[in-house]
């Protein structure tokens, strides 16, 4: 079982409690996806208040694909690494929490361990390739949460959870069943101890507006193209943005394009709008400078 010291606990605490605050603050809150150290520290140089870690990135990077193929350790240490990193809050992507109920605590231990603020907890069951997605059993997944919380009380932790609601990726031909589920799912995690529920794959204004009004507890949405602005979003009342992948797709888009190029013809000039060595430089000097 992990060790948490009461130094430890103190900054994770701080963290935690910044994190609430940002979310139940009037003005939307923006979480970028981090999948490396430089990439939160390039979140944090731009003035994003809170950073999310992203699953999927994070494998991508590792060389594996999403849906918690990593191991609970392997995320722990890159999220840490991340944590460690910044001055600003970051949330864990916790998956499907690396275990049943019984071992759920263990990664809440091991994300405050490293610094990690709060963490997402997503309640679509695992699936195999071209299988049929589906979600966990409502009442495993209130074991999940309760266990969470009861880790929490052991250890005097104001850890954030961030419960991920995968209806509208699973029930994709009746929208209207899809938002009926979605709501009595963040009513009942909210009941539960959850301090914001998570949607994916939800587009439409009316939707979003909806989710707003009818869910107890601040509202979280994935970025997609398809999706209002943060603007709007902020207008529709969603407390959370995050991003998921987005940044990940962006950056080895970029390295696609430059080799590409030098495949081609050699040249190099897709670098023309590249950050600059020297403020590459100053962006890593200033991490180990803040850690």
């Amino acid at each position: 079982m992990t060790t948490i010291n009461n130094e430890t606990l103190a900054a994770a605490n701080a963290k935690s409690r910044r994190l609430r605050e940002l979310v139940r603050a009037p003005e939307i809150l923006v979480m970028p996806g981090a999948y490396d150290v430089l990439s939160a520290l390039l979140f944090e140089q731009l003035g994003f208040q809170a950073i999310q870690g992203t699953s999927g990135g994070i494998a991508a990077v590792l060389g594996y694909p999403d849906g918690e193929v990593i191991s609970r350790d392997q995320t722990v240490a890159v999220t840490g690494q991340i944590a460690a990193a910044v001055s600003v809050p970051v949330n864990a992507d916790g998956e499907r929490g690396y275990g049943d109920a019984s071992q759920i605590g263990e990664t809440v231990r091991a994300l405050i361990a490293v610094g990690c603020g709060g963490m997402n907890l997503e309640d679509g069951a695992p699936h195999q390739r071209n299988e049929p997605r589906r979600l966990v059993d409502l009442n495993a997944q209130l074991e999940k949460i309760a266990a969470v919380m009861e880790t929490k009380r052991s250890l005097g932790s104001e850890f954030f959870l961030n419960a991920r609601v995968d209806s509208f990726v699973v029930i994709t031909g009746d929208p209207k069943k899809a938002l009926d589920e979605s709501i009595r799912r963040g009513n009942v995690y909210a009941e539960a101890g959850a301090d914001c529920i998570f949607y994916m794959n939800v587009v439409s204004r009316d939707t979003i507006a909806q989710l707003v009004k009818e869910v107890k507890a601040p509202v979280s949405i994935l970025a997609r193209p398809e999706n209002p602005g943060v603007a709007e979003l902020q207008t529709l009342g969603v407390a959370r943005v995050s991003y998921g992948v987005a940044f990940t797709r962006a950056a080895i888009s970029a390295v696609r394009r430059l080799a590409i190029e030098i495949q081609k013809s050699g040249s190099i000039t897709a670098l023309k709008d590249a950050i600059s060595s020297p403020e590459m430089a100053a962006l890593v000097n200033r991490g180990k400078t803040s850690a």
